[in-house]
């Protein structure tokens, strides 16, 4: 009996470690946060309910900077294949009033986060109170679809970043040459690459033409770039002598 039970040791063991991987993605996450709540803190966020299990979890949450917000409902389902090779497979979902987000994603010991795809949606009118701050309005609704990316969550570097934002189009006012101004703006394509060091967000016509540069640079810096053309676009006129292609904006400060 002894023999049989020794041949068959790695039966057992695979059965153990079976069981413990079982166990370990069904814990309820209630039990988890309990233990995580307290590095909880240092999030933008305001937790406000978890339930669900490792595998399946919810997460209800808000962001005190955009109360407009209001509370945003999280689930992800981990795949526990890739957790046996040793990485985190996972589908995760945002809802909420006015927001919407989808995406695949990946995790691995290297700590690399890998974006595979998501798409989303946000009313502009759920970020107008950051925007007032500057003197800034916006009405419509953004589109976000086919993000790619990868990031090092320990060095912050990121690379293989590709997308498409699209703005439907609405009111908009902002002040130029320290005065308000209302106009419409049309519908914009933003499409997001990298260059060398550094992603890029350009942002264009229907026709193609360019508009506006953002970009976001390795080192934490971001910055923005305005074409005197997108003056043209909302019916507004550059005091000074420029071509349509000259930058008459430009700004960049530490982000990251």
């Amino acid at each position: 009996m002894f023999k049989a039970i020794w041949a068959a040791r790695w039966f057992v063991v695979l059965g153990v470690l079976t069981f413990i991987f079982v166990l370990v993605i069904n814990t309820p996450l209630h039990f988890v946060w309990r233990y995580v709540e307290p590095q909880a803190g240092r999030l933008p966020l305001k937790i406000e309910q978890v339930s669900g299990t490792l595998w399946d979890g919810r997460l209800r949450f808000a962001v005190p900077q955009l109360r407009d917000l209001g509370s945003l409902d999280a689930r992800w389902q981990l795949s526990p294949l890739a957790l046996l090779a040793g990485r985190a497979d996972f589908d995760l979902s945002v809802l909420g009033d006015g927001v919407r987000l989808k995406s695949a994603a990946r995790i691995g010991l290297d700590q690399q986060l890998q974006i595979l795809g998501a798409d989303g949606y946000l009313n502009a009118d759920k970020i107008q109170p950051l925007l007032t701050r500057n003197r800034v309005s916006v009405a419509g609704e953004f589109e976000l679809s086919r993000l790619l990316a990868s990031v090092n969550l320990q060095t912050r570097q990121f690379s293989d970043v590709s997308g498409r934002l699209v703005y439907s189009g609405g009111e908009v006012g902002f002040p130029v040459d320290n005065k308000p101004i209302r106009a419409t703006m049309p519908m914009l394509i933003g499409t997001l690459g990298m260059e060398p060091e550094k992603a890029v967000l350009n942002i264009e016509t229907t026709e193609g033409q360019a508009l506006i540069q953002g970009f976001m640079q390795q080192d934490g810096w971001g910055g923005i770039a305005i074409r005197r053309r997108f003056l043209d676009v909302l019916g507004q006129k550059w005091p000074a002598e420029a071509t349509e292609e000259t930058v008459i904006f430009e700004v960049s400060h530490k982000v990251l």
